[in-house]
């Protein structure tokens, strides 16, 4: 079980390696080298879009906490992460968790 504080520190750690590779500087790479950097962002990407999508399913296999007032959980997540509802139910429907209503 992890705790608040590593899910917090493992985050940091991504937020910091982020800010570390955005002020590199690409342009002095070869192109296969660029493309190599290509292959291996969009891996991440897709490493971070898997975890998010697990995330989702655990966060919305749960009723909305009391706060939100029984809001379906697209449009709490429409308005937390500011996109549509129609995008919110795709993911939601993506992290294999039934939309509700």
């Amino acid at each position: 079980m992890s705790s608040k504080k590593e899910v917090a520190a493992a985050l940091d750690a991504v937020d910091r390696a982020h800010r570390a590779l955005a002020a590199l500087p690409f342009q002095t790479l070869q192109p296969v080298d660029q493309r190599a950097l290509l292959v291996r962002l969009d891996a991440v990407t897709k490493q971070l879009a898997v975890t998010q999508r697990r995330l989702l399913a655990q966060m919305v296999s749960a009723p909305p906490p009391v706060e939100l007032a029984g809001a379906p959980w697209a449009d709490v997540l429409a308005r937390r992460l500011r996109i549509s509802v129609g995008e919110a139910q795709r993911r939601i429907a993506e992290a294999g968790a039934p939309i509700d209503s």
